[in-house]
């Protein structure tokens, strides 16, 4: 029990621990939106793909003056793209939320509906929509389990 008498030390090495390993949380989600970030704004994008193709194809300013549009355009063209399909795989949750609710009794629709409640929460505290994440949803939640009418809406072979 001698380290009882040294509880002072003990106590501050747990303390410096403590601050070192929240310090290094606190950097690293900084770090992590960061490039998160930088990834899915287009404009950042294009801008960081420029500045490499500057860097190791020793583009002359002429060359970079005509390689910008193009990489701006490209950078366009993807957000379009992964806007459509954000909203496409929001369509194919939402249509299979609507079936298992259909094969749900009422209560476990209703722990159901908690359930995609809590699930749209932690997607909403993982950061916002729109031009620095995801696109936004349009209509109702994602996972939404809304009381079946009727026959669910089944997406076939080439529907988009």
């Amino acid at each position: 029990m001698s380290w009882l008498r040294h509880w002072k030390v003990v106590l501050a090495l747990v303390a410096l621990f403590a601050f070192g390993a929240a310090t290094g949380t606190v950097i690293t989600l900084k770090v992590v939106k960061r490039v998160i970030e930088g990834r899915t704004n287009p404009e950042r994008m294009s801008q960081s793909l420029l500045q490499e193709y500057q860097r190791r194809l020793r583009l002359t300013p002429e060359q970079a003056d005509k390689i910008r549009p193009i990489l701006q355009r490209t950078g366009r063209e993807m957000w379009e793209l992964r806007t459509e399909m954000a909203g496409r795989t929001f369509q194919v949750i939402r249509a299979s939320h609507e079936e298992i609710a259909a094969e749900l009794t009422p209560e476990q629709r209703e722990e159901f509906a908690r359930l995609n409640r809590e699930m749209r929460e932690r997607l909403r505290l993982q950061g916002p929509p729109g031009p620095k994440g995801l696109p936004p949803m349009k209509g109702p939640g994602v996972f939404s389990a809304p009381a079946p009418k009727g026959e669910p809406k089944r997406l076939k072979e080439g529907d988009k």
